[in-house]
C-alpha cells in the first residue's frame, strides 16, 4: 500500500467517549435522555450537521450556531488537555514515516479542531493533507471524504488503506474500493462484530503491529 488514511475521533485518538458525554449532557441538561445510538448516527456526519440534526429530532429551539460553537470550544480544551492517542498509534506512524508512506486525515471533525490536536500531539508534520467532510459536503457514509484524501496523495483508492472505527465508514471506503482496517472502540460495541467482517483487517489496538502483514507496507 502507498498511502494510508486515517479518521481522527476512536482511530487517531480516544476521543469518543468525551463527544459521547458532551451529546448525553447537552440533552441531559434538557431533560431528554440521550438515545442508545445518539453517537453511532452523528459522529460521521460533521458537527455542523449533527448539531442541526440533534436539535430538530428533539425540538430544541436552541441556536444551532451557539451549540456549535459550544460543542467546538469544550472540544478544543479536551483535546488539548486529557485526551490521548489510541494505544500504540504512535507506533504506527512512526513505522510508516520510518517506510516513506504518506499518511492523511479524513474526518467529520472540523478542520480547526484537527489543527488544534495534531499540533497538541506534535503531528502537523505527520499528515500531508487533511479532508474534512464539511469541506467535501458530505459524510463518511458516502466515500467522497476518503477519495479526496487520496486525490491530495496522488493515489487511486486501491493504493490506500483507510483506518476506521465506524462500520458505515469502513462500508463507504470499502464500497469506493479502498482496503480497510478497523480499530476496536469501546464506545461502539454493537458494530465490533460486523467490522471484524467487513474491515480487510480487524484491530483490537495498534500496539501488536505484527497483524499488520508486509504487503501493507509495500
Amino acid at each position: 500500500m502507498k498511502g494510508y488514511i486515517f479518521d481522527l475521533d476512536g482511530t487517531l485518538l480516544d476521543s469518543m467517549p468525551y463527544w459521547q458525554h458532551l451529546l448525553d449532557d447537552m440533552l441531559l441538561s434538557r431533560g431528554i435522555t440521550p438515545p442508545d445510538d445518539l453517537l453511532d448516527r452523528t459522529k460521521t456526519l460533521g458537527l455542523e450537521t449533527a448539531t442541526g440534526m440533534i436539535l430538530q429530532e428533539f425540538g430544541l429551539p436552541d441556536d444551532p450556531a451557539a451549540v456549535y460553537q459550544h460543542f467546538q470550544d469544550t472540544m478544543a480544551q479536551l483535546y488539548c488537555s486529557v485526551i490521548p492517542l489510541k494505544p500504540g498509534v504512535q507506533n504506527l506512524l512512526d513505522l510508516l514515516e520510518k517506510k516513506g508512506i504518506p499518511a492523511a486525515i479524513a474526518t467529520a471533525t472540523s478542520r480547526s479542531l484537527v489543527e488544534q490536536v495534531l499540533a497538541h500531539h506534535q503531528l502537523s508534520q505527520t499528515f500531508q493533507n487533511i479532508t474534512t467532510v464539511a469541506e467535501v459536503g458530505i459524510g463518511k457514509h458516502d466515500p467522497r471524504v476518503f477519495l479526496a484524501a487520496a486525490s491530495k496523495l496522488g493515489l487511486p483508492p486501491e493504493q490506500c488503506i483507510v483506518l476506521e472505527d465506524s462500520l458505515e465508514a469502513v462500508r463507504s471506503a470499502n464500497r469506493a474500493g479502498f482496503q480497510t482496517i478497523a480499530i476496536y472502540e469501546d464506545t461502539n460495541q454493537t458494530e465490533q462484530q460486523a467490522l471484524q467482517q467487513e474491515a480487510s483487517l480487524y484491530l483490537p489496538d495498534f500496539r501488536n503491529l505484527s497483524a499488520l502483514k508486509e504487503d501493507l507496507f509495500e
